[in-house]
Order: structure tokens, then C-alpha cells, then sequence
């Protein structure tokens, strides 16, 4: 559990001092779709804001920082933000998922199995045998969600997390409910954090949106690739 005070000061501060132009203490809103070049063949660091925008990045850095993770990317809802994650592995390979995850995690992770393009287990993940049983599978990708939507039934992050990487697995943990004041998954072993913006990180359910945070730069990188060709 991270100290409630500093993450508090680190949610404020995010992106002040970014507008090095006007010095506008909110980070302003870049309400285009393309950005010029400086010169011929010359790129600034945005082109097209399907890629990045400022404010996006303000966004993403941010979130990233709060969940202590190498990188973020932003999208339109949590289940966009899932199933970006899922482009990660290949068809067939074996996921094992909590049979008590959200109803919208479940009814993708469903539809991919039905359709051949991974091998979905669904399992209790409070029954140590059900779970070693699907670890044994030498998953891809285990999934974690706690406390779990709506049933708030907690499993333990760190210990599952040790014994799916004993497997090759990546973690994956959705951290809506508890958010990184309250727990931060990649300090307790997990590979990639998703999160549903709508909930209690927007905190008024004005605004639908998502992102992903990676332990790692080349987790990142990938991420960030599909990201954009999606």
C-alpha cells in the first residue's frame, strides 16, 4: 500500500508546467487531429493525435507514475484497455482468467475462446488447486482482478504473480476498484496494470475511458505499438 499523502501530492502536481508557451497551470486542450511539421521531413514530437497529443500524455504519464509503472497508454473505456491487452498473445495460447471478473471481461474473454483465439480457463482463483492446475497449462497470461467487480473477493497479487512467472506467464491485474492509492500491482510482481478510468479514478461517472501501465519500457513499447496501429 503506497502512503496516501504522496500520492495524493503527485496526483496534483501531474502536468503542471507542461505548457512551457503560456505557462497555463492547467494543461491545455489540443483540439486537433494533425499537427504540423517544423520543416520538410522534419517531425515535431506529435503528428497525428490518433498517435499522441499533449494533453494524452500529460494523461498517461501521470496514471503511469501513480501506479509506479515504465509507461501508459490512454484509451476510450476499461474494456478498450482489456482488449488492447489481449492483443499480446498469440491464438491459442492458454489465458487463465478469474471466473469472477467483471461481467464485460468475462463475456470478451469468452468470445475469444469460442472463437479459437485463446485458450480461456476460467477459475476460482481462491481454490489453490483449481489454479495450479491451470498454471500447470503454462498459461501465456494469467489475469487478476481484486477486489473483483461486484463480488470484492480479494486474492493475493504477489503470490500468484510468483507462481505464474515460475510459469513464463505475464500478469495482467485490473485495479479499478482498489486504484493506485490503495494498491499499486506492479510492486507486487504483476507485468501489466488496466484499469477502467470511468470508476473510481474519474469518481463521478461523467467520462468514460481506460488505460494500461507496464512494469517495463519494452512492455511499453509493445503496447503502445498496438495502440496505435488499433
Amino acid at each position: 500500500m503506497s502512503d496516501d499523502n504522496t500520492t495524493r501530492t503527485r496526483a496534483v502536481r501531474a502536468a503542471l508546467g507542461t505548457d512551457t508557451q503560456f505557462g497555463a497551470v492547467v494543461p491545455p486542450i489540443h483540439l486537433t487531429s494533425t499537427f504540423s511539421f517544423a520543416g520538410f521531413g522534419e517531425k515535431r514530437a506529435y503528428d497525428y493525435s490518433r498517435s499522441g497529443n499533449p494533453p494524452r500524455d500529460a494523461l498517461a504519464g501521470a496514471l503511469a507514475d501513480l501506479e509506479g509503472g515504465a509507461g501508459a497508454v490512454v484509451t476510450g473505456s476499461g474494456m478498450a484497455a482489456v482488449g488492447l491487452v489481449t492483443q499480446l498473445f498469440r491464438p491459442g495460447q492458454v489465458a487463465v482468467v478469474p471466473h469472477d471478473c467483471y461481467g464485460g471481461t468475462y463475456r470478451l474473454f469468452n468470445a475469444l475462446r469460442e472463437r479459437g483465439s485463446l485458450d480461456v480457463r476460467f477459475v476460482d482463483f481462491q481454490q489453490p488447486t483449481a489454479l495450479a492446475d491451470a498454471l500447470a497449462e503454462r498459461p501465456g497470461m494469467v489475469w487478476i482482478e481484486t477486489p473483483s467487480n461486484p463480488w470484492l473477493r480479494i486474492v493475493d497479487i504477489e503470490a500468484i504473480s510468483a507462481l505464474a512467472h515460475e510459469r513464463g506467464a505475464l500478469v495482467v491485474v485490473d485495479n479499478t476498484f482498489a486504484t493506485p492509492a490503495l494498491q499499486q500491482p506492479l510492486a507486487l510482481g504483476a507485468d501489466i496494470v488496466v484499469h477502467s478510468t470511468t470508476k473510481y479514478l474519474g469518481g463521478h461517472s461523467d467520462v468514460v475511458g481506460g488505460f494500461a501501465a507496464t512494469r517495463d519500457d519494452e512492455l511499453a513499447e509493445r503496447i503502445g505499438f498496438l495502440q496505435n496501429a488499433a
